[in-house]
């Protein structure tokens, strides 16, 4: 099993830890001092991040106070700063006492996984009908990086979209919380959600049936606007959820306004345009 990387780094060394190793893998340059108190509670997290993530980057320490050359060569104006290099390249930089979501982000921009290309694989044979490939791919993905989260929130994809609901809420629960809330599970909630309602409410052609009736059914409207969201059309369900929020907006205590904040997180990044304009036209009915 591989082990967290971490090194003290000085001028004497840095060509070699840092520079040279950045060739192979990204090299996390923690620029720090003892007086320093965000210093103190940053290192931890940096450590745990080292350990979690076992040699695939190399966690690099300089104390300022013993190398000021180094800080004043990178421009070091405050502590605690952080530099990423690749390539023999400064690629990123951080500064302050950041919480763990931040540096976890940096960290997996820039870092090449052993099971990414095995998750590759999966989703291609799941694009092709061979579940059973793409599943077992998965899971040979889980056993070669057990850290990699991203393995897991696939085969809870994969689950969703062939209808076992049930193994993909488990499997989504039984997840580390850094998992469950990764802003790639964000989209993995809103489908649990949309499909838990539209499991529990009436079938499609039910609510078509009613809403060819009545328009302005609010019932239906809803259940339609869950189905669409589930089936990923995503502007079409927004519509349908503005509607209800306009018909009646306590519904189902306010199920739509939820919804459709829980679709504007699920699409934030991927349709951000589509999210600025349904965002703009939710706020005009707030006021």
């Amino acid at each position: 099993m591989s082990q967290a990387l971490i090194a003290d780094v000085n001028a004497s060394n840095f060509q070699q830890v840092v520079i040279d190793n950045s060739h192979h893998l990204p090299v996390l340059v923690d620029f720090w001092a003892p007086w320093c108190g965000p210093c103190k509670s940053v290192m931890p997290i940096l450590e745990k991040l080292a350990n979690e993530f076992a040699g695939l980057f190399l966690l690099a320490k300089i104390n300022i106070d013993e190398n000021d050359e180094l800080a004043n060569q990178f421009a070091v104006r405050s502590v605690p700063t952080f530099r990423l290099f690749k390539n023999g390249q400064s690629v990123a930089e951080l500064t302050g006492g950041l919480p763990e979501a931040e540096f976890r982000k940096l960290l997996e921009a820039h870092i090449e996984r052993p099971s990414d290309s095995l998750r590759a694989q999966a989703q291609q044979a799941f694009d092709q009908g061979e579940l059973n490939q793409a599943v077992g791919l998965l899971r040979e993905a889980a056993e070669l990086d057990p850290s990699n989260y991203k393995v897991q929130l696939d085969l809870v994809q994969m689950y969703l979209q062939t209808g076992q609901l049930e193994d993909a809420t488990k499997l989504f629960n039984q997840l580390p919380t850094e998992a469950q809330t990764a802003p790639e599970a964000k989209s993995v909630m809103g489908i649990i959600s949309f499909a838990q309602a539209v499991a529990e409410g009436e079938d499609i052609s039910v609510i078509q049936a009613k809403l060819k009736d009545n328009p302005d059914d609010v019932t239906a409207l809803y259940g339609l606007a869950c189905f669409l969201a589930l089936h990923s059309e995503y502007e079409k369900a927004m519509q349908a959820f503005l509607k209800v929020f306009m018909l009646d907006r306590d519904y189902q205590e306010g199920g739509a306004r939820k919804n459709l904040i829980k679709l504007f997180d699920m699409l934030a990044v991927s349709e951000a345009e589509l999210v600025k304009t349904y965002r703009r036209k939710f706020q005009s009915l707030l006021y």
